[in-house]
């Protein structure tokens, strides 16, 4: 081999080498909260959101919930969001804003009560098929982008909540070319030009993925990282389930969870693209329930969250939204029981990205 090449070679590789030791830049750091959650943990929703928002996270996801907004067709009621936003920005977090049908929370779909009763969709169909439902929902974006396009907390827009994933009570999925048809109406609609944030279930569970590839044709998370600007991933290490009466546990073991996340982080940043978690579990899912809202003994105990949070922020995230704040305060106000709220507040203080000014 001539020296010149040699030298090249020999340079490329500690180049490399140097890239795999150093270590990952810490993602900055959100949490989701949901006014629908706090409803169904009968907690008080506004002292929820003040106490969450007193904890410095960096961003915050909120859903613009169709149901919550427009109860009665035609018209709109902002009060809600636009009070969460205000004292966002008064607080200085930035706010990534789920628009479209699907916000975070069960039951995924958040179809006003005039029109769920117009819709006869079969289950594990794409709900975007029915007209009627595709022309009220783009309605409905130009009406929340046209009212938030100018507001100061709007960092980004997240488009659906899990667009490609079939879920909610029947199952259902939306349509990539309606997806794209949302796209382009909040470009359109936004003089800011924020970036656009499309979010997909990452399985990190082996059975779990195989069993899923059965059900869908097409990838959904190849789906999701070609069409957003930002994808972003929900991932859950212990996940609960009950079928047919039984109860089960799929549990994802740390090396596998950190093997399989960082082949996602890998592909997006390969195409040049920023990586976010959306939903970075924090709370228990139990077989059956929203969440652990009882005293028995869980069957489904996470793994410790902590850990699983220094993973994947050395994994290369460029942002992580933890999942289930408002469980932590549910937590603490109506079981005397402060640990989880006191645990995620010692996480967020030492965050490099939350000391910057």
């Amino acid at each position: 081999m001539p020296m010149r090449l040699f030298i090249l070679s020999a340079v490329i590789l500690l180049h490399s080498v140097a890239i795999g030791l150093c270590p990952a830049a810490e993602p900055r750091l959100g949490t989701t909260f949901s006014q629908q959650q706090c409803d169904y943990l009968g907690i008080d929703w506004k002292e929820t959101y003040e106490e969450i928002t007193g904890m410095d996270f960096e961003f915050l996801r909120l859903g613009a919930y169709w149901s919550r907004i427009e109860r009665e067709e035609g018209e709109y009621d902002f009060s809600e969001l636009d009070w969460q936003l205000d004292i966002a920005a008064q607080k200085k977090i930035k706010v990534l804003l789920t628009v479209g049908m699907k916000s975070p929370r069960w039951p995924e779909y958040y179809l006003p009560d005039w029109l769920k009763v117009k819709i006869r969709m079969r289950r594990g169909a794409d709900i975007t098929q029915h007209e009627e439902v595709r022309a009220a929902v783009l309605k409905f974006i130009r009406k929340v982008v046209g009212r938030y396009r100018e507001h100061e907390a709007v960092y980004a827009w997240q488009i659906e909540n899990e667009p490609f994933n079939h879920s909610g009570p029947f199952g259902w999925r939306i349509g990539r070319d309606f997806l794209q048809e949302e796209i382009a109406l909040v470009r359109r609609l936004d003089p800011e030009n924020r970036p656009v944030v499309v979010n997909v279930l990452a399985t990190s569970n082996t059975f779990l993925r195989l069993l899923f590839r059965l059900i869908y044709r097409r990838d959904p998370i190849r789906e999701t990282v070609g069409i957003a600007d930002i994808p972003a991933f929900n991932i859950y290490p212990v996940i609960g389930h009950k079928w047919g009466g039984m109860r089960f546990c799929f549990k994802t073991r740390m090396e596998q969870l950190v093997f399989y996340i960082r082949s996602l982080v890998q592909k997006v940043h390969g195409q040049q693209k920023e990586a976010w978690v959306t939903e970075l579990q924090a709370e228990p899912w139990e077989p059956g329930k929203l969440v652990h809202a009882d005293e028995e003994e869980l069957m489904c105990p996470l793994q410790s969250y902590t850990s699983v949070f220094k993973e994947m922020a050395s994994v290369g995230f460029d942002t992580v939204f933890l999942w289930g704040v408002e469980y932590w305060y549910y937590r603490k106000v109506r079981h005397d029981d402060p640990s989880w709220m006191d645990t995620m507040k010692e996480i967020i203080p030492a965050h490099p990205s939350q000391l910057s000014p």
